[in-house]
């Protein structure tokens, strides 16, 4: 009798040390992705208008910084050549406030600073049952102060986790001299 376990004993072995190495692996994988996933920003695209054409051409702004209303730690800290922001939206809470801060180009203030008030509705989504649920949001309107920034356009009210761009914000620009 003993003869007749041993072999099936060895194979049952064998497989749950074949699962026990396994299962580590995919674990791993599952909380890659559910991480990529789970991160939803608004993206902001800055812009001006083109008076040859009818699309907006992208505008790159020097010295941006960037922090919550109501928190700050700075989201982005004096960067230069930015033409495009990600920023999160409050899990929370309907609204969120973002200040923006620019160079200016009168010497005696070094910035210039707008407020962002940013109006959603959040949408839980099941992803999986590894990931769970990723918040989406539908952008319904938004508010801003006008010292840098002219006009906000909102180009699409589905913030979900794709690549494309919500708002485009159109500072104030000098034109060109002829």
């Amino acid at each position: 009798m003993k003869n007749t376990f041993r072999p099936i004993l060895h194979v049952l072995v064998r497989l749950m040390l074949a699962v026990l190495l396994y299962l580590p692996f995919t674990a791993c994988l599952n909380e890659d992705v559910c991480e990529d996933i789970a991160t939803v920003p608004i993206r902001i695209g800055f812009a001006m208008r083109d008076t040859a054409n009818a699309e907006p051409r992208s505008l790159a702004v020097d010295s941006l910084s960037i922090h919550g209303l109501d928190n700050p730690v700075l989201i982005y800290e004096n960067r230069n050549n930015v033409s495009r922001v990600e920023l999160p939206l409050h899990l929370a809470k309907d609204s969120v406030a973002f200040v923006l801060y620019i160079a200016n180009p009168i010497e005696f203030l070094p910035y210039v600073a707008d407020t962002l008030w940013l109006y959603y509705q959040r949408r839980p989504v099941l992803i999986s049952m590894d990931c769970g649920f990723v918040t989406f949001f539908d952008l319904e309107r938004l508010a801003y102060s006008r010292n840098f920034i002219d006009t906000v356009t909102i180009e699409n009210t589905s913030i979900i986790n794709n690549l494309d761009e919500h708002i485009k914000i159109f500072p104030f620009v000098a034109e060109p001299a002829p």
